[in-house]
């Protein structure tokens, strides 16, 4: 259900791990959010998704039923071996992923070319 957007940290944090079963998607800002808070995440393997998060942070699986409930059983299975990473380590390598200023920089490069080489 719709979870205000004071209280999204508060609810992923109860968790261990979070399931993204799109099956289409350019960039899936509520994996980067549940990876943020520490959750295994395990989601379709569509559109930009591949690229958003490492592959430590994520278990990728086509989408079909059969390949997200082996994905997941793997998920459950590291979560109570204790091999995801921790919460903090996950919360600083997305923030260092995601800053603003890179992704902005990141954006002008790919919407404006020319402009970024003319400046070199």
């Amino acid at each position: 259900g719709a979870v205000n957007h004071d209280d999204v940290r508060n609810v992923l944090v109860k968790g261990d791990i979070f399931l993204n079963t799109s099956l289409t998607e350019a960039f899936c800002i509520a994996i980067v959010e549940a990876a943020s808070c520490g959750l295994l995440v395990v989601s379709t393997r569509v559109g930009g998704v591949p690229e958003v998060l490492p592959e430590d942070m994520i278990l990728m699986a086509e989408p079909r039923v059969r390949a997200l409930t082996d994905a997941l059983h793997e998920a459950i299975r590291l979560v109570k071996g204790g091999e995801q990473l921790p919460a903090e380590v996950c919360h600083e390598r997305v923030a260092r992923m995601y800053r603003w200023k890179d992704v902005a920089a990141k954006t002008e490069k790919v919407m404006y070319p020319r402009k970024t080489q003319i400046g070199r």
